[in-house]
């Protein structure tokens, strides 16, 4: 039992690390220093996910910009993903009228996104809050909608 404790405890200190921080006026910090940042490119569009100060997402031409570079948080006991916005600590939100945007980051589930791998590479983000899916247009605009697996719903 002694053993079992040790390593309890030695698990709850190293997984410390990965665990958010504390909240900041701005924003809940989730990535550890270590992290790489990752883009997220429409397999239909070819468009990266951007976002920007105002809280906007759309798709923009990939620019390997900070506003299009995203950390991944992972939430092992939801089984979900939190992005952040590398160059404004805001995380991907979204809400039941389908509206995508950042908000400070706050651990809630329409900040979370479960992540299904497809077959040909891309991941295809479903919203935990809402069940809609990560969609995207040729006109750059970026909001949530049914699942369905198409390759507007597919990203790199």
């Amino acid at each position: 039992m002694k053993r079992l404790l040790t390593v309890l405890t030695l698990a709850i200190v190293l997984l410390g690390g990965l665990l958010p921080a504390t909240a900041s006026a701005k924003s809940l910090e989730l990535r550890p220093a270590a992290w790489a940042a990752q883009t997220y490119q429409n397999l239909a569009t070819g468009y990266c996910l951007d976002s920007n100060a105002n809280q906007d997402v759309y798709t923009h031409d990939c620019n390997s910009g900070s506003y299009q570079n995203w950390y991944v948080g992972h939430n092992w006991w939801s089984g979900t993903v939190t992005l952040q916005d590398v160059a404004t600590g805001y995380c991907l939100d979204s809400n039941a009228n389908q509206d995508v945007y950042t908000l400070g980051c706050n651990g809630g589930s329409y900040q979370n996104w479960y992540v299904w791998y497809n077959w040909d590479g891309t991941r295809t983000l479903r919203n935990m809050a809402t069940g809609y899916c990560l969609d995207s247009n040729a006109n750059q605009d970026v909001y949530t909608h049914d699942c369905n697996r198409g390759s507007y719903q597919k990203w790199y």
